[in-house]
This record gives C-alpha cells, sequence and structure tokens, in this order.
C-alpha cells in the first residue's frame, strides 16, 4: 500500500515512502526543467523575496522564469525552538510555487492543515531531509527543486517554502495499559522489543471492518486530515503463521499515514484509525471491500480477509 506523506504538495518529489508488498521507493532523482536556462530571468534563490511573517501565507515574488540547475536551500528565518533530528516527526507548512509563472501552486496554509513528515530517508527525499535537517523549530526554509507541479506536467524549477512548527521525537512502540483481549478473534503476544504476534483467529470472517484495542494508549485521539505514523504487521486470516508485510522488519522505521481518513492506503486503515490514540495497538480485522477486493495483490490472494496490528506512534496536523 502507498501514501503520500505532503498531499500535492509533494508532487511525488518530496515523497519516497512504500509501505507494503514489495512497492520500491522512487527515484529521486528529478528532469532538468523545461524552460532553457538562457530564456531565464532569475537564477537563483537570491532572486527570490518572500514576504509575510510566520504562521501565515508567505507571499513569495521573483521575475519569471525562474530556472535553476541544481537543488538549493536558504534559511530566511532562523528559529529557536528545538533542532530537527534524524528520525523525528516533523510539522510543518509548506507553500509550493511554480518556477515558470511564478504563481503559487499550492499551500497548506489553504487547507488549514499542516504537513506531517519523518526525517527518514527512506520515505522522504534526500533534498527535504537535507534543508531540513538541523533547522530550528520556528524556522522558515526556502528550497529549490526539478521536477513536475502535477503529475503529468512538463518539468520545471519549482520553489518550497517550509514554516517548521514542530519536532518531536516519536514512539518507537504503542505503550499504555494492556487491555483485556478476551472479545478480540486473535490474541496479541510481544516480542521483547514489540514486535507482535498473533494466534488463530476464531469464529468466522467478519463482513465488516471490525476494530479491538490491545493497548490502550494515553496520547491525543487521532482526527481525519492528521499525518500518523505507525508500526504495523499485517497476516492473511487464512494464513496467521507468517506476516505478509511489516515494518518491524525495515530497521523499526515509522509508516506515515497521511492524511489519514483520505489516504492512499486501504479503506480499513483509513476507517480503522480515525478515533484510536496516540500510543495505542489496534487489531484491524478488514474484509476484503476494505482491504484489496476481489483482484488482491502480488502477495495477497484475492477476496482476501486481512489482519493487522497497528501501533500509533504519532498524530500530526
Amino acid at each position: 500500500m502507498r501514501t503520500k506523506v505532503l498531499s500535492a504538495i509533494a508532487a511525488g518529489l518530496l515523497l519516497l515512502s512504500a509501505c507494503g508488498q514489495g512497492d520500491e521507493s522512487e527515484d529521486s532523482t528529478t528532469p532538468p526543467p523545461s524552460v532553457a536556462a538562457q530564456d531565464a530571468k532569475s537564477t537563483s534563490l537570491d532572486d527570490i523575496t518572500v514576504d509575510g511573517k510566520m504562521g501565515k501565507k508567505p507571499k513569495v515574488s521573483f521575475e519569471a522564469p525562474l530556472v535553476m540547475d541544481k537543488t538549493e536551500k536558504k534559511v530566511l528565518k532562523k528559529g529557536t525552538g528545538a533542532k530537527v533530528a534524524d528520525g523525528e516527526q516533523v510539522t510543518a507548512q509548506m507553500t509550493l510555487v511554480s518556477g515558470t509563472t511564478g504563481k503559487t501552486v499550492e499551500s497548506s496554509y489553504d487547507s488549514d492543515s499542516a504537513a506531517g513528515f519523518p526525517m527518514d530517508k527512506s520515505q522522504i527525499s534526500e533534498d527535504l531531509y537535507n534543508a531540513l535537517i538541523d533547522a530550528k523549530v520556528g524556522s522558515r526554509v526556502m528550497m529549490s527543486l526539478n521536477g513536475s507541479a502535477q503529475q503529468g506536467e512538463a518539468s520545471q524549477t519549482l520553489v518550497y517554502v517550509i514554516d517548521i512548527e514542530d519536532t518531536k521525537k516519536p514512539l518507537t512502540r504503542a505503550e499504555g495499559k494492556k487491555a483485556d483481549q478476551s472479545d478480540n478473534p486473535v490474541t496479541v503476544k510481544w516480542g521483547d522489543d514489540g514486535a507482535p504476534s498473533i494466534s488463530k483467529p476464531k469464529g468466522k470472517k467478519p463482513t465488516e471492518l471490525e476494530s479491538y484495542t490491545t493497548i490502550e494508549g494515553k496520547g491525543d485521539e487521532v482526527k481525519k486530515g492528521q499525518s500518523v505514523a505507525v508500526k504495523y504487521s499485517g497476516w492473511l486470516w487464512d494464513d496467521t503463521s507468517k506476516t505478509f508485510d511489516s515494518n518491524w522488519k525495515k530497521d523499526g522505521q515509522p509508516f506515515v499515514v497521511a492524511p489519514v481518513g483520505e489516504a492512499q492506503v486501504i479503506d480499513g486503515w483509513n476507517e480503522g484509525l480515525v478515533g484510536k490514540k496516540v500510543g495505542d495497538q489496534v487489531v484491524l480485522v478488514v474484509p476484503p471491500d476494505k482491504g484489496y477486493g476481489e483482484q488482491g495483490n502480488d502477495s495477497i490472494p484475492g477476496n482476501s480477509t486481512l489482519i493487522f496490528v497497528v501501533d500509533i506512534l504519532s498524530a500530526q496536523g
């Protein structure tokens, strides 16, 4: 399953995350802009003016077209908060501007929902990682990148203005009180590192999405539209002897579901995670119509009922 970390603002360039069944990370290299360098009227981040206070949508102006052959970054305002560190979960407002037209393509300020993403090179582009690492909360960072503003469009120089709102170290596993599992179709057990295993399911396969809490967290409630970082393992109802997917096996890196409720993941996740709490561990029993349906995918047969154990590590935005 796949998800977009930064909504359409990512434009496919800042996102590398892939959840699941054999998906490969996207190549971070991007084509050169389609506007020729000799036709450029602006060629550097120094040619760009950014007006407006932090916390408000910035006004970005320059003489278009802007053409830059390399990715660059520039700190426009130095914050005074905590430094962004590797492995942390960042919340930021992001504004994307077309170098060809000089117009704003999209801004998270317009949606009242900040972007949330992990400082993890396996999930975001190295360019974004390098632009933000060690920057402090409260900073405004500008970066350029060549690529398509929207899928299918010609490549161009793009300008991102990133206002860093928060950074925090996410949980590494669910934390809280263990709940009674007597009503669950499976019993969850945990390894020393927190990795879950489950028993064979009891009863009949459900025809509707079912959710059971096995660890009760004390964090904030997950709301629709947030970026939610999780650890997860998935099994087929018909074969719980092995997982078909698990990020417990991938160096423990969290997976981000964003925006939860409308993310590009199966319906069972979008519906099953909203309303839970940070720190919770939940069992989601997903019927085919909330999973991969009649077609299945490479590792999941068609019409499969799925069982996921999901640890909710953070929720932002």
